[in-house]
């Protein structure tokens, strides 16, 4: 890091009275991989901490309803806690714990896949008051450009999907809503969800398929099986997970446009959805 950065660090840090050094020499910082935030290891005072710094979204996170559902997944034991969670600025300060990080491939092993179900039916089977956030049926809308051709296109097909998805029927359910591998993480050989920036009241069939959809879980035979072991065989539960599987690709392409403008990701999500419709 840079004295800049180093220094936005110990300023954080003692702000909200985790350390009261402010000798820069001190901390030892770390910085972790990410997509959407600026997170890192900071050691001080013979202590490990997670720093969490947003990043810029293309989308407006509700820091109050991230707030307010984490602290009910905690209770849940579902994630895990936190020290310091200021929802003006998003950042967040927790403990430092050692854990393994999902990677897209462990979901091809049923023992890990399955604890990832199982805290993800946990989840959906209770009865939190999640506040409002982010929601897969709109959010698309103002992600796109208006200008572009293709973006259009994809809208259309998005407000296609969400027509069809309200004739089957929709449930509001607490969801993740972010499931990339990376969100799944083990402390103490138990399976906890990380980073709730994007949970809201929603319906479960779109975690599902937003796991399948940003973990690569494309092949045919493989959703097939993976669908059956969540207990989803009729025909009208299949079509529901495909809509939102397609919507998540319309959601997540033009959220990776709006990110990463010269990464040309973004179309080609944007693209196998409209292949899809």
């Amino acid at each position: 890091m840079n004295m800049f950065e180093t220094s936005k660090v110990v300023e954080i840090f003692l702000k909200y009275d985790i350390s009261n050094n402010k000798d820069e020499t001190a901390y030892f910082i770390k910085e972790l991989e990410g997509i959407t935030n600026h997170s890192f290891i900071v050691e001080v005072d013979g202590k490990q901490f997670v720093l969490r710094i947003p990043g810029d979204n293309p989308d407006e996170i509700n820091r109050n309803a991230e707030k307010n559902n984490t602290l009910l997944v905690q209770e849940l034991e579902l994630t895990l806690p936190y020290l310091v969670f200021d929802e003006v600025s998003g950042v967040k300060i927790s403990e430092y714990f050692e854990i393994y990080t999902y990677k897209e491939s462990d979901f091809l092993n049923e023992q890990l896949r399955n604890a990832a179900f199982l805290s993800l039916k946990k989840l959906h089977n209770s009865d939190l008051n999640f506040m409002e956030n982010f929601s897969p049926l709109k959010v698309f809308r103002n992600l796109a450009d208006s200008q572009n051709s293709l973006e259009i296109e994809a809208v259309e097909v998005g407000n296609n999907i969400v027509a069809k998805l309200e004739e089957i029927g929709l449930q509001r359910k607490p969801c993740h809503q972010d499931l990339y591998s990376g969100n799944f993480v083990i402390y103490k050989d138990k399976t906890f969800l990380i980073d709730w920036e994007y949970s809201s009241l929603g319906d479960p069939y779109f975690d599902y398929a937003d796991l399948f959809w940003q973990n690569e879980i494309d092949d045919e035979n493989l959703q097939g099986m993976y669908l059956k072991e969540l207990g989803f065989s009729k025909t009208e539960e299949i079509t529901k997970f495909k809509l939102f599987q397609t919507l998540s690709m319309i959601t997540w392409g033009l959220w990776a446009k709006r990110k990463s403008p010269f990464d040309n990701k973004g179309d080609e999500a944007l693209l196998k959805a409209i292949k899809n419709k």
